[in-house]
């Protein structure tokens, strides 16, 4: 996963004027990314509650919200006064590039949405007991965010766009590439963990 982002960057730096696009960019993605950091908490979450009959109902919905929240909190600082607070007094970015940057900051919105996706996903098939699914998953991760990279660059997506469109598509089909592996191997229900009785006995 952490050489996703040095993929991203050399895909951005072969777009159009990677001179204003990288910086914009990363100033983006320093507040999107630690709202992402938080949603890979759902990989203990599904770990720690577990469904009592080995289906999983409630933490999808859960990671679905939170996604969506972690992803809409760093919106605010696109708001008026406060753009021009945090990216051009705080962070010295040129008032010209204030657009591009909100733009970077639109795209990233659903970053940390796709990243619960995943984590939740990733959580079932550690609670399956299957790391070897993760392993396969990240690998379809990175080989997404290079197919994603060059799709961009050939079509002129413009390099405060690449970043966003290679993270939310690539946690997409590492959730995807989970999920089916999950059905595949017959874990899409979890297994029913013990029970633990007045008297201390596990059953």
């Amino acid at each position: 996963m952490t050489v996703s982002a040095i993929l991203v960057g050399a895909f951005i730096a072969r777009a159009a004027e990677p001179e204003r696009m990288l910086p914009v960019y990363y100033l983006a993605l320093g507040l999107a990314a630690p709202a992402a950091f938080g949603a890979t908490r759902l990989q203990e979450v599904v770990l720690s509650f577990h469904p009592a009959d080995g289906k999983d109902r409630r933490t999808l919905p859960f990671a679905l919200g939170a996604g969506l929240f972690l992803g809409l909190m760093p919106l605010i600082f696109t708001l008026p006064g406060l753009a021009q607070w945090y990216y051009v007094d705080l962070q010295k970015l040129d008032p010209a590039d204030l657009s591009i940057v909100r733009t970077a900051a639109y795209g990233l919105a659903l970053f940390p949405l796709c990243v619960a996706l995943r984590a939740q996903g990733e959580g079932l098939a550690g609670f399956a007991r299957k790391p070897k699914i993760i392993i396969v998953a990240q690998g379809a991760y990175l080989l997404t965010i290079m197919a994603v990279g060059a799709a961009a660059l050939w079509a002129a997506v413009p390099g405060n766009l690449i970043g966003a469109m290679g993270l939310c598509i690539a946690n997409i089909v590492s959730t995807l590439t989970v999920r089916l592996l999950l059905n595949r191997t017959g874990k899409h229900e979890l297994p029913v963990p013990p029970t633990i009785t007045a008297v201390g006995q596990i059953r």
